[in-house]
């Protein structure tokens, strides 16, 4: 993958551009040292002008809170706009200001919605983090510090802040009476942090010229090699699996471990802010020459057995047949291609208005139907139908395209669901409770078309991954969970004994095979295949049907991307 840059030939701004954000996955809205709110289209890079603000009024960060299903209460978008004389400003779309606050002595130099939308939080030069509600009523002052806070952000639950504190950074809980974490992460001051809602992975730059990835301990994942210049700018997609990194004529786009997959030299500047779009295709970027940048994501791809898909434009894809007769088909859709996926026999493209559906046997009549909400979060492919998640909507549909169950599970929440958080199989969806992470909802298919009547099952450690098996006898449908001790755990949730068995522990990743009912799994140093996960259930089995394969390749932190066994070593490596 890499980046397709943007840049507008002539600026709209008559000073540096200072913040972006994205308001919807085509229009993305920018602010600047004159003043000016400009709204953008992502396509074209046409720019209108939304609002001028008051002179002496110099805005330092920005952020969209767009309606999102699930959220408590109902609301207009909202823009979120931070400035340099210590306050804070909560402006509609059209960039009438709601309410201003005076927040800080001296400038407020972050501003952030909480993940929940349930309110937000300001970090200023006077060393403070206050949070405040939705409305901007204060609720308290989380930070005391002794200089001045020039990054801050929501931990992934909205119930922790981190923060930059002069080389180090700061994991401070709400909790009271809850001890900070604090580590030296850098060789000089710390500029600017942000972390992944997705993965829940750190990523911060700052004046020592280096990016760094850091789990949510505090322990260290990725330092990069040295830059000509500061790290100014870093940005998680909203999946978790990619970074963008901003410098001084630099635009970096990573993996979740920190690798470089690509590198552009724009002339802008330095790069303030970045922000990426809600489907997790283009990242913006508020430039010091008074432009903004747009980076499109291109060459994704998505392999099934024999079959290799990529994208080579915006609008179009390259479909190899890497079999005994190879062959090479290339499909255009009318539209820039947000999403793809491959899996049993089907190729599953979506654009901002539609989804395209291939089957390998005729790639020239494709099924089209029309998205409801233009915005696809997360999209999941099993045997016979798949799921997707709109930003307010879920679907499942069949592979003719028609909707054959709309969803709807206790306490939905779409803005926070991830594709850790939910799994389909042939017959059963299973979902992740988005508030209580100990249980986990479950609704049979193939008798439920409605959709809604869901049974909840509960484990006794908090689930940060849940998969279902693909294959076999719908009545012995297994769920496997990874709980945050990393302990995999398995249930057949149709037995009159719902009880969950341990089947390993120490596990980093795992995968269930598409054809048949096997595990493969990281666990500590070894690749491990269960042949007959079901043995966990009679532990004296379980040795017999197991295959541990432990070799100095696999490295530190590997990941496994599909059955056939590839997996992702921490250096970028795919074997």
């Amino acid at each position: 993958m890499r980046f397709k840059l943007s840049l507008a030939e002539k600026p709209s701004h008559k000073a540096p551009v200072t913040c972006v954000g994205w308001s919807s996955t085509e229009e993305f809205f920018s602010a600047g040292d004159d003043g000016l709110i400009l709204s953008w289209s992502a396509s074209t890079l046409a720019a209108t002008k939304v609002a001028q603000l008051p002179e002496s009024c110099y805005p330092t960060d920005m952020q969209f809170l767009t309606n999102r299903a699930g959220m408590a209460g109902k609301h207009q978008e909202l823009i979120l706009l931070a400035t340099a004389d210590g306050k804070f400003h909560i402006l509609n779309k059209s960039g009438r200001i709601e309410r201003s606050v005076d927040a800080h002595q001296g400038a407020i130099l972050s501003s952030k919605w909480a993940n929940d939308a349930s309110g937000l939080l300001t970090a200023g030069e006077d060393g403070l983090i206050k949070t405040w509600s939705r409305s901007g009523m204060l609720r308290s002052t989380v930070v005391t510090s002794d200089s001045s806070i020039y990054s801050a952000c929501w931990s992934p639950d909205s119930q922790a802040v981190a923060y930059t504190h002069g080389k180090c950074i700061v994991i401070k809980h709400l909790t009271p009476n809850t001890k900070p974490q604090r580590w030296k992460a850098h060789e000089g001051l710390i500029l600017c942090i942000a972390w992944s809602s997705a993965s829940e992975l750190i990523v911060s730059g700052g004046e020592d010229c280096k990016y760094r990835v850091w789990d949510s301990q505090g322990r260290q994942l990725f330092s990069s090699g040295y830059h000509s210049n500061h790290i100014t700018s870093v940005a998680w997609s909203p999946t978790g699996d990619l970074f963008a990194v901003g410098s001084f004529d630099v635009l970096r786009l990573c993996d979740y471990a920190g690798w470089s997959m690509s590198l552009d030299n724009p002339s802008t500047g330095s790069i303030y802010q970045l922000s990426w779009s809600p489907d997790g295709t283009q990242v913006a970027g508020a430039c010091a020459n008074r432009k903004v940048v747009i980076g499109r994501v291109t060459e994704r791809e998505s392999r099934y057995e024999r079959y290799l898909a990529y994208v080579t434009g915006e609008r179009t894809v390259v479909v190899k047949d890497m079999g005994p007769e190879p062959t090479e088909e290339v499909l255009e859709v009318g539209e820039r291609i947000v999403q793809i996926e491959m899996r049993y026999n089907n190729l599953v493209l979506t654009t901002p208005g539609q989804c395209y559906i291939y089957g390998t046997n005729n790639w020239n009549t494709p099924a089209i139907f029309d998205l409801k909400d233009g915005s696809v979060i997360l999209m999941l492919l099993c045997e016979k139908h798949m799921l997707i998640v709109e930003k307010s909507t879920v679907g499942i549909y069949n592979y003719q395209g028609r909707l054959i169950a709309s969803p709807k599970w206790p306490k939905m929440r779409l803005d926070t669901l991830r594709k850790s958080q939910i799994s389909l199989s042939p017959d059963t969806l299973g979902v992740r409770d988005s508030i209580d992470a100990k249980t986990v909802h479950l609704t049979d298919l193939s008798s439920n078309r409605t959709s809604s009547d869901f049974t909840s099952i509960q484990h006794s450690i908090p689930i940060i991954e849940v998969s279902l098996d693909q294959s076999g006898d719908p009545s012995d449908r297994t769920l496997a969970i990874l709980d945050r001790t990393r302990d995999l755990h398995l249930v057949q949730f149709r037995s009159s004994n719902k009880q969950f068995t341990k089947l390993g522990r120490k596990i980093e990743s795992f995968q269930w095979s598409a054809t048949h009912s096997m595990i493969a799994a990281i666990q500590d140093t070894q690749l491990v295949v269960w042949y007959c996960p079901s043995a966990a259930f009679n532990s004296k089995l379980l040795k017999l049907c197991s295959l541990q394969y432990e070799s100095v390749e696999l490295g530190r932190d590997p990941r496994i991307n599909d059955f056939v066994v590839t997996f992702k070593k921490i250096s970028g490596l795919t074997l």
